[in-house]
């Protein structure tokens, strides 16, 4: 079961790439941003993305501005720097400071 958080489309218009050249590329780097985002949001996801008891999002179903701007520069950094991270814009393990910084403030509270 794969959730894409957005479409290639838009990913292309937000990346401003006009080729088809790298399609399967990127619907891979969705795939994979849209994992890392899901998981970095942990139960917090499932409530925010109204995902179903099977994990799947019902049709329809639209997903937040913040989730996708952060898997869309997720998408890009996987895209533009494919052999790590020059820019320390992350630690190991972690996702980048932009996309965090957008995920943060939405994730479950550690205590109530």
């Amino acid at each position: 079961m794969a959730i894409n958080l957005v479409s290639l489309a838009r990913v292309k218009s937000a990346l401003r790439i006009d080729t088809n050249i790298d399609d399967g590329l990127l619907e891979a780097y969705i795939a994979a941003a849209s994992a890392a985002v899901i998981n970095y949001l942990k139960a917090q996801a499932e409530v925010l993305l109204d995902l179903d008891s099977g994990g799947e999002m019902p049709s329809g179903t639209e997903v937040p501005p913040e989730i996708e701007i952060a898997t869309i520069i997720l998408v890009g950094h996987f895209y533009k720097e494919p052999d790590g991270d020059a820019d320390d814009a992350f630690e190991r393990g972690y996702l980048p400071k932009k996309v965090t910084a957008l995920l943060y403030p939405l994730r479950d509270p550690a205590f109530v």
